[in-house]
């Protein structure tokens, strides 16, 4: 362990993995509730960079040593990983201590870290919806999370004060837009707000006409296409770990290119204009739709 920061706290935060989303999330929590803040992370390199930059206050690279005494223990990293981290750690967590991750995918992550979870500890998941096309620490910013949506995912078991305790944090990093959802409905509608446009990036970016260069593109195509740098390793498991809802998506989309292309292919202009009339206006009710 490296401590580079001084500080007199009785509240601890760990955050368990220093990439984008874990570095960011460590520099936006400096000052929450006056807490000590450590982080874990297996990279060298990234350790020695969030301790210069004082993302953290201790640095650990093994998970244990920053869950010890942690009230509050955020995982970021991959999905697969967490239920092993608490299994190998079950010893080292805090009774009354609350657990959270911020994976893209939740209904199995849930019921895995519950049933792994010693007894005194809760659990309540958080998917802050913010992001950017590269990763690692080095891309981590206290920014990230300004002006973003955050979907709070407790189960049936996770008591108010940790709900509350999440909320709390959301807020204090910058989320504006809180909703709440259980881990199921967090995946049905996460397979098409997320997972549906890196598929649909990733497909677009498969194939393409040899003949294109950049002079051929503008603000659509770099929209369309941003999320297409993307993290073979970590999508290709947040797909299949939620491939029912996934592949769901697909066919619904598979759907509406097929009526596109049919009104395109017999030159019917009247019906492919309303039906791009009724794209632009579900496009105004979706944007207008705020949380409950």
């Amino acid at each position: 362990m490296i401590r580079v920061i001084e500080m007199e706290s009785d509240f601890k935060v760990a955050v368990i993995g220093l990439g984008l989303i874990g570095g960011s999330l460590a520099y936006a929590l400096r000052g929450f509730r006056r807490a000590l803040i450590t982080g874990c992370d297996i990279n060298p390199k990234t350790r020695a960079a969030a301790l210069k930059n004082k993302a953290v206050s201790e640095i650990y690279d093994n998970a244990g040593d920053a869950i010890e005494g942690a009230d509050l223990v955020v995982f970021c990293t991959y999905p697969d990983s967490i239920g092993g981290l608490i299994d190998l750690n079950r010893g080292r967590f805090k009774k009354g201590a609350v657990v959270s991750e911020v994976c893209g995918v939740k209904s199995g992550v849930a019921k895995r870290i519950r049933a792994a979870l010693p007894e005194g500890v809760d659990y309540v998941g958080g998917h802050p919806m913010a992001g950017k096309e590269v990763d690692g620490f080095e891309n981590a910013s206290s920014e990230l999370f300004w002006m973003s949506g955050f979907i709070i995912t407790p189960d049936k078991d996770s008591k108010k004060s940790s709900i509350d305790l999440l909320r709390e944090m959301a807020k204090y990093i910058g989320a504006t837009r809180i909703a709440m959802a259980d881990p199921d409905e967090h995946d049905r509608v996460i397979a098409y707000t997320s997972d549906l446009m890196h598929v649909a990036a990733s497909a677009l970016c498969l194939d393409y006409p040899p003949e294109m260069n950049r002079a051929y593109t503008a603000g659509a195509f770099r929209d369309c296409t941003r999320v297409a740098r993307i993290n073979g390793e970590l999508w290709s498991s947040l797909f299949i770990s939620n491939k029912k809802n996934v592949v769901s998506e697909i066919d619904r989309l598979i759907g509406s290119l097929e009526k596109i292309r049919g009104l395109v292919d017999k030159a019917d202009r009247g019906n492919l204009e309303k039906l791009l009339n009724t794209v632009c206006e579900n496009k105004i009710t979706m944007q207008e739709k705020e949380p409950e």
